[in-house]
């Protein structure tokens, strides 16, 4: 194969990968996931490390950590509604560490109780107070987000755990918003374990839920509205993984390279 031919045979086989992904991606998909922490059993007013999570027979331990925070909207009522909580009895230090207690927190607070692996450091907001609408920011941008919610089912519901709606939109550099999901209280599955924060005199459940966007995102915009029943959340993100088929395909266009690169050689020499 010429040089030319070798050249057009490669950029065809770019191309065609970023069709691939372009075509076979959806749109905020959601997805469950399991979870596991330490210690296990948790208590509930202690600290909970966030170990790793494991979908699609994919096991992920490295997180990608809230580095940044914007306040859009935080109705400042008694109660907030959006605060920063954590358990009774958990103990920050370097190793796993929480955020504050406070009603009407700033942003540095929310960076601090959602940037960090413990399961018990949260952001609670208040049912039905008013409207908490928070921008969170990762590292890097990336596509696959994983949420925690505490609450109690009430009796009858569907759900194993939680018991409140979060309205997610994923953000690029720009703040334009790129993809919306509202994960509605009967989407959420049992965690596997408890908290029981400084807002509250009882154990409550924690669910969890996944969502994987179809396009890259450096943040999201995180609301709670008037019939939300106050989500009580916590999320973290992958780190950027290249996916199985792109890692297949790179793995073709550098083989292709090596070969162009091998007949040249061998060309020159004879």
């Amino acid at each position: 194969m010429k040089l030319q031919q070798t050249s057009a045979f490669i950029s065809l086989m770019a191309g065609s990968l970023l069709a691939f992904g372009a075509t076979s991606a959806q749109a905020f998909a959601p997805f469950t996931f399991d979870t596991t922490f330490s210690p296990n059993p948790a208590d509930p007013k202690k600290d909970i490390k966030l170990e790793a999570v494991t979908f699609d027979s994919t096991t992920i331990k490295d997180f990608s950590l809230v580095t940044g925070a914007k306040i859009i909207q935080n109705d400042l009522k008694n109660f907030g509604p959006g605060s920063s909580d954590h358990g009774d009895d958990t103990v920050s230090d370097p190793y796993l560490p929480e955020g504050p207690r406070k009603e009407h927190p700033a942003a540095a607070d929310i960076v601090a109780s959602l940037g960090n692996l413990n399961l018990n450091s949260i952001i609670d907001t208040e049912d039905d107070y008013g409207t908490s609408i928070i921008e969170v920011f990762f590292g890097k941008a990336t596509d696959t987000f994983f949420f925690f919610e505490r609450g109690n089912p009430k009796p009858g519901a569907t759900q194993t755990a939680g018991n409140s709606d979060l309205k997610v939109d994923s953000l690029d550099k720009f703040g334009n918003v790129l993809e919306t999901f509202t994960i509605t209280r009967n989407m959420w599955t049992d965690a596997g374990y408890s908290i029981n924060t400084k807002e509250i005199n009882e154990n409550q459940k924690v669910g969890s839920l996944g969502l994987k966007g179809s396009q890259k995102a450096v943040g999201l915009r995180l609301s709670s509205f008037k019939g939300f029943n106050g989500p009580d959340y916590k999320v973290v993100a992958t780190k950027d993984v290249p996916e199985p088929a792109t890692l297949a395909g790179l793995g073709m266009v550098a083989g292709a390279l090596v070969v162009s690169r091998r007949r040249r050689q061998a060309a020159k020499v004879s």
